[in-house]
C-alpha cells in the first residue's frame, strides 16, 4: 500500500518552499526579466534555455522540454518518488509529517541498515588507512602510486587489513543484521561453522556511491601478487552496477559545468586523473557501458571523451561504448593512449599537465577512431583487405549522412 499524505501537507510545503532557491542549488541561475535562466540540468547544453518563474513557481527547458514544480523538478534530477521528494523539501522547511506506514518503514529500514553497514564500512575502513600502524601497507602502496592525501581524503579511500575479522566483528558488536549485510556482500560466512568473516581482506578499499552520495558498495585491489586483484561488491538491494558509475556524484558539477563527461574503465583512473586535474571523470565498475549509464551522461553532458586502455581489450570497449553514447545522443570522442598503456600509467610515467594536454586535449573524432579500428589487423598492401576497408568506411560515413 502506498504512503499518503494530506493534500493539504503537500500544499503548505509547495507554498512554503521557494522553487528559485531549490533550483539554485543544482543549477547556476540568473535573473532575467521577470524568471530566471540557467543551463538546462537534464541535458546538456551550452546556451541556457533552462527557465524558472518566480511567480508560477515552475520551471521549463525550451531545449529538451523538461518541466514542472518544484517536486517533479526532484523526482526527474535525483530519481525520488514523489513521498521521498515531498519528505526532503518539507525537511527543508521545516514542516513536520506523520510517519510512514509499518510495513512501508520496514522496507525503508531493511535498506535503512544495509546503507548504514556501508557508511559504517567506509568510515572504519578509512580511519584504518589514515589513522592506524595497520593501514600502513595501504598507505606505502598508495604512496608508490602516487596518491597524495588530499586524493585520499577526497575519494574516502581506506584500507581492509589482513585479518578475517576486522569489519565483521565491528558491525557484530554494532548489533548489525549479518544475514542481510552478508547478502549485500560486505562480510561472508564459514561453511563448517557459520561465523562470519571479512570479505575484504589486504586491499585498498574504494566507496562505490550512489548518485546522492551513499556508499552503495565497495571496490578492492587487493596491495600484493594476490588474485584477483580487484574484487568488487556484488549486485545488490541497494547497488546496481549498470545503472551507477563511479564518482558521478563528485564529477557532476564538473560535468555540467564543462558540459563534458570523460568516462574512464575503472576508479583507479579516475582517482589518478584527479588528481592530474581532470575533474569531470567518471567510471563504468568492470562492466561493459550500458545503455543506462549513456542516459545518465547525456542528461548532464552532450560531450564525452572515452579514455579506455589501449590494448586489444580496451580498444573494443572503446568501440562498443562510443556506439552507446552516440545512440543516446552524445557527441563522442576518443583519448589515444599509447600502445599496452592505461591512463594510471601513463599520469604516473608522464605527469598530470602532459596527460590533459596531449591525451584529453589531442582526442580523435569518432570518425578518425573509427578509421584506425577498422585498419586493425589488415594489410593495406592487399588489395583485397584494401577494398574490405574501404567499404567498411564508405558503411560508416553513409550512416552518419
Amino acid at each position: 500500500m502506498g504512503v499518503r499524505i494530506a493534500e493539504e501537507k503537500i500544499e503548505q510545503i509547495r507554498k512554503q518552499t521557494d522553487i528559485v532557491e531549490v533550483i539554485n542549488d543544482y543549477v547556476q541561475l540568473k535573473k532575467q526579466g521577470r524568471n530566471y535562466i540557467g543551463l538546462c540540468p537534464f541535458h546538456g547544453e551550452k546556451t541556457p534555455s533552462f527557465s524558472v518563474s518566480a511567480d508560477k513557481q515552475l520551471y521549463h527547458c525550451f531545449g529538451c522540454g523538461a518541466g514542472g514544480n518544484v517536486f517533479t523538478f526532484l523526482m526527474e534530477l535525483e530519481g525520488l518518488t514523489f513521498v521521498e521528494a515531498v519528505r526532503k523539501l518539507a525537511k527543508r522547511v521545516n514542516v513536520s509529517l506523520p510517519e510512514v506506514s509499518t510495513s512501508l518503514q520496514k522496507s525503508s529500514q531493511k535498506h535503512d541498515e544495509i546503507l548504514s553497514a556501508h557508511d559504517l564500512a567506509a568510515s572504519y575502513y578509512h580511519y584504518l588507512l589514515m589513522q592506524t600502524n595497520g593501514g600502513e601497507p595501504g598507505r606505502d602502496y598508495l604512496s608508490k602510486r602516487g596518491f597524495s592525501k588530499e586524493m585520499m581524503e577526497y575519494f574516502q579511500i581506506g584500507f581492509a587489513p589482513n585479518a578475517w575479522d576486522t569489519l565483521s566483528s565491528l558491525l557484530q558488536k554494532r548489533q548489525f543484521n549479518l544475514e542481510k549485510i552478508e547478502r549485500a556482500g560486505l562480510i561472508s560466512t564459514r561453511q563448517f561453522d557459520g561465523k562470519p568473516f571479512d570479505r575484504f581482506r589486504n586491499r585498498v578499499m574504494f566507496p562505490i556511491w550512489d548518485g546522492q552520495g551513499k556508499v552503495i558498495a565497495f571496490g578492492g585491489r587487493v596491495i600484493d601478487d594476490s588474485k584477483p586483484k580487484y574484487l568488487n561488491s556484488p549486485e545488490s538491494a541497494i547497488f546496481n552496477k549498470g545503472k551507477t558509475l563511479y564518482a558521478f556524484h563528485l564529477a557532476r558539477p564538473f560535468i555540467r559545468k564543462e558540459n563534458e563527461a570523460i568516462l574512464f574503465e575503472g576508479y583507479l583512473d579516475v582517482t589518478m586523473a584527479w588528481q592530474a586535474g581532470v575533474k569531470n571523470g567518471v567510471a563504468t565498475l568492470g562492466t561493459s557501458l550500458t545503455e543506462e549509464q549513456a542516459k545518465l551522461i547525456r542528461r548532464n553532458a552532450e560531450s564525452v571523451i572515452i579514455c579506455y586502455d589501449s590494448d586489444e581489450a580496451g580498444i573494443q570497449a572503446t568501440y562498443r561504448a562510443a556506439h552507446i553514447l552516440e545512440d543516446s545522443g552524445c557527441y563522442v570522442k576518443i583519448a589515444q593512449l599509447p600502445d599496452k598503456h592505461d591512463p594510471d600509467d601513463y599520469i604516473r610515467l608522464h605527469g598530470g599537465e602532459r596527460f590533459r594536454k596531449d591525451i584529453i586535449g589531442e582526442s580523435l573524432t569518432l570518425m578518425a577512431f573509427k578509421m584506425r579500428y577498422f585498419r586493425m589487423d589488415k594489410n593495406l598492401q592487399d588489395e583485397g583487405e584494401r577494398l574490405q576497408y574501404i567499404e567498411k568506411i564508405f558503411h560508416v560515413q553513409q550512416v552518419v549522412l
